[in-house]
C-alpha cells in the first residue's frame, strides 16, 4: 500500500459526519493535528472538549495555514459560500473536499472557484445517523461504509492519488463515480427512501383521528422503516432540492410501482402480487455488509498516457461497477507515459475489474500484490 504523510486536517463543521471523520483520521493518524472551524467558537467547544479537535478557530486563514487537506461538512446550501471563502486563503499543496450527499452543481461550482488555486474532489460518506450533533459522532460510524469520491477530467491524478489513500485507511469502501452518477444513486438509495419514511409517517397521522393510538400499535415493523424520518428535516429539505431533478425520476419509477401493487389488489391478481414480492424478498436477501478489511489483494497495472483525467476515467469504471480500489498510484514512467497500478480484492473483486477495464480500452496487467 501507498505510505503518505498527512500532518494537519481542517474541518469546516464538526457535527455528527465531521466529528465522526476526525475521530476516525485520529484513529488512523495518530499523529495528525486537526483543526475546527466555525464562524462562532461555542459551536467548537464542545468537539474541543471531547478531543475530536486540537484547535478551534473562526479565523479562515488560520483554517488554511499548512492544510494537507480541508474537509466542508456543512449542510449542501451552505457548501459553495463556504468554498468561496475559502479560495482567499486556501494553499496550492492543499486538497478541498465535501461531504455533501449532492454532488453535481457543487463539484461544478467548486472547480470554477479553486480553479489555480487548489484541488476540490467531491467526496460523500455514505453513512449517518438519525441523531446529529459532535455529541452522536463515533470513530466507528464510517466503518465498512462506501465512501464515493467524484473526480472529473480536471482533477489531478496526485491529488486524487492522495486522498484516496488518506480516506482508504478509514475502513471505508472507497468508489469514484461521476458526480452526475452520483446523484442518480443517492437519489434512489438515500433520498427517496427518506421522503418514503417521512410518507410513512404522515399517512398514519392522516388514516385516523385518534393518533396517539395508532403510534401505540407501531410494530418493529413501521419503526424500522421510519426511522429515517427522525433526520433533521431542514437538512433534508435542502438536499432534496439540490437533488430535486434526480429525485423526481426515483419518485416516478416507484409511483409506477405503488400503481401496479395497487392494480393487483384491486382484481385480485396474487400471482402478479407474489411475484413482486419473491422478487424483491430475493434481491433485499442478496445484499450484503462491506467488508472492513480485505487481505487477499491482487494488484492490477494500467498502461496510460501521463495526462489529467486518466485515473478519473478509470476510477469511474470500476466504481461504476461498485468494485472497491483499496489503494491507487500513478507511476510516472516518461513525460508522456505512465502506468496506474491498483490494488483490488482477488476473490472477489479481480474478474469484474479486468473485465470493465478492457471494456473501457484499457490494457489492464493483473500482478500479486
Amino acid at each position: 500500500m501507498i505510505k503518505m504523510g498527512v500532518k494537519k486536517v481542517s474541518l469546516v463543521g464538526v457535527g455528527l459526519i465531521g466529528g465522526s471523520i476526525a475521530l476516525a483520521l485520529r484513529k488512523a493518524y495518530p499523529d495528525i493535528k486537526i483543526v475546527g472551524y466555525h464562524p462562532r467558537l461555542n459551536h467548537l467547544r464542545q468537539a474541543k472538549s471531547l478531543g475530536i479537535i486540537d484547535r478551534s478557530t473562526n479565523d479562515i486563514s488560520v483554517l488554511c495555514r499548512h492544510a494537507d487537506f480541508i474537509f466542508i461538512c456543512t449542510p449542501v446550501s451552505k457548501i459553495i459560500p463556504t468554498i468561496e471563502k475559502l479560495a482567499a486563503e486556501v494553499e496550492k499543496q492543499t486538497i478541498v473536499t465535501d461531504v455533501g450527499s449532492v454532488k453535481q452543481r457543487i463539484v461544478l461550482e467548486a472547480e470554477k472557484i479553486l480553479k489555480g488555486k487548489a484541488q476540490f474532489i467531491g467526496g460523500h460518506p455514505m453513512a449517518g445517523s438519525e441523531h446529529r450533533g459532535v455529541n452522536s459522532a463515533t470513530e466507528s460510524l464510517l466503518e465498512g461504509s462506501v465512501y464515493i469520491l467524484t473526480p472529473t477530467e480536471s482533477t489531478d491524478p496526485n491529488a486524487f492519488e492522495r486522498l484516496h489513500g488518506l480516506i482508504a485507511k478509514l475502513g471505508v469502501k472507497v468508489v469514484a463515480v461521476s458526480a452526475k452518477r452520483h446523484d442518480e444513486i443517492v437519489a434512489t438509495v438515500s433520498h427517496l427512501p427518506h421522503l418514503l419514511a417521512s410518507s410513512l409517517v404522515n399517512v398514519s397521522v392522516t388514516s385516523s383521528k385518534d393518533v396517539e393510538r395508532v403510534l401505540f400499535f407501531a410494530a418493529g415493523g413501521f419503526r424500522d422503516a421510519t426511522r429515517i424520518a427522525a433526520g433533521d428535516p431542514k437538512l433534508w429539505n435542502d438536499i432534496c432540492m439540490e437533488n430535486r431533478k434526480a429525485i423526481i425520476k426515483a419518485l416516478d419509477l416507484f409511483i409506477d410501482q405503488l400503481n401496479q401493487v395497487q392494480h393487483s389488489l384491486k382484481v385480485q391478481d396474487r400471482k402478479t402480487l407474489g411475484a413482486k414480492l419473491a422478487s424483491a424478498q430475493k434481491l433485499r436477501s442478496s445484499l450484503t455488509m462491506v467488508s472492513k478489511v480485505e487481505q487477499n489483494l491482487q494488484e492490477i497495472a494500467i498502461p496510460v498516457a501521463d495526462k489529467p483525467g486518466v485515473i478519473s476515467t478509470i476510477a469511474q469504471t470500476l466504481g461504476n461497477s461498485g468494485i472497491n480500489i483499496e489503494d491507487i498510484q500513478l507511476v510516472h514512467l516518461s513525460e508522456r507515459r505512465g502506468l496506474v497500478r491498483l490494488l483490488v480484492n482477488e476473490s472477489s473483486q479481480l474478474s469484474q475489474a479486468m473485465k470493465e477495464l478492457s471494456e473501457a480500452g484499457f490494457k489492464a496487467i493483473k500482478r500479486k500484490a
